[in-house]
């Protein structure tokens, strides 16, 4: 979803008489450290995928890891209102994955519609919703089938919104963005 969300805002940011070369003088702090915590969160979700590891205390760890990772980025960031919003959105999906185990609940009306399967747990750090889901609201509620299968989350919705608005106002030289 967020390659999508980052296409669109470009064309949004054009049809605005952005430009992309604005972007370049963003002034952005750590943004290594998105990098390393996507790129551990893929890691994890291959290994799961291969059989190779499987959802516990490891994973759990390795989650809370990139969440703080994320999270130092924000707070490097956080005179930038847009990479806030964004860390908003990894601060509901971080509170409905820690209050569930380490796992994100999946709504199973949600994978029915986007034709999914219902073993998301060898797919990812997934669950499905049940009766002891905590806090499922926040979960993976929402399907997603623009491109491709997917389920996205209230926190999804929120960074996307974040990522849309600091690429546009970003392309636009916004002085909200120095």
């Amino acid at each position: 979803m967020f390659i999508q969300v980052i296409v669109l805002a470009i064309i949004i940011g054009f049809i605005f008489k952005g430009n992309l070369n604005n972007l370049a003088d963003i002034k952005i702090e750590a943004l290594y450290l998105v990098v390393v915590s996507f790129l551990v969160e893929a890691m994890v979700i291959l290994t799961i995928r291969k059989g190779l590891m499987h959802i516990g205390y490891i994973t759990y760890f390795i989650d809370v890891f990139m969440y703080i990772l994320l999270f130092i980025f924000v707070y490097k960031n956080r005179k930038n209102p847009y990479i806030m919003l964004m860390g908003f959105g990894f601060l509901l999906n971080a509170i409905a994955i820690f209050l569930n185990g380490g796992t994100m609940p999946v709504s199973s009306d949600a994978l029915k519609t986007a034709g999914m399967t219902f073993n998301v747990g060898s797919q990812g750090l997934y669950n499905v919703v049940g009766n002891t889901t905590k806090l499922w609201f926040l979960g993976d509620i929402f399907p997603y089938t623009f491109i491709q299968k997917n389920i996205v989350s209230v926190g999804d919705l929120v960074a996307a919104v974040g990522m849309l608005l600091f690429i546009v106002k970003g392309m636009r030289k916004s002085k909200i963005m120095e």
